[in-house]
């Protein structure tokens, strides 16, 4: 199986809590809160058996001070077959959540 990985940055004004209220109320996707050490809360979906889509805050990040680069990225891996479906499904789940500034990474 050919497993490919991408990214998402992205800007939005929502927080962890209600960005999870918004991707689950969307119904397509189980998401839920995990917790790190180093990235502090995010968001954790796997969509498929072979896929998994992470959403981190910078702000949580363990060494975030003000005036440190603010947003969200988002870390996403699948199968090859599967990208472009999970691809649109999630780039379809920042536009309800009023994400800006996206921009692949």
């Amino acid at each position: 199986m050919d497993q490919v990985s991408w990214g998402y940055d992205f800007a939005c004004g929502k927080s962890i809590d209600t960005i999870l209220a918004a991707f689950n109320s969307a119904g397509a996707w189980q998401w839920r809160v995990g917790d790190s050490d180093i990235y502090g809360d995010y968001l954790k979906c796997r969509p498929k058996g072979h896929a998994d889509i992470r959403v981190y805050d910078a702000r949580q990040f363990w060494t975030w001070r003000a005036g440190d680069r603010e947003g969200f990225w988002a870390e996403l891996s699948c199968n090859r077959n599967d990208r472009a479906e999970i691809d649109q499904s999630f780039l379809d789940l920042l536009q309800r959540i009023d994400a800006r500034n996206i921009s692949q990474s």
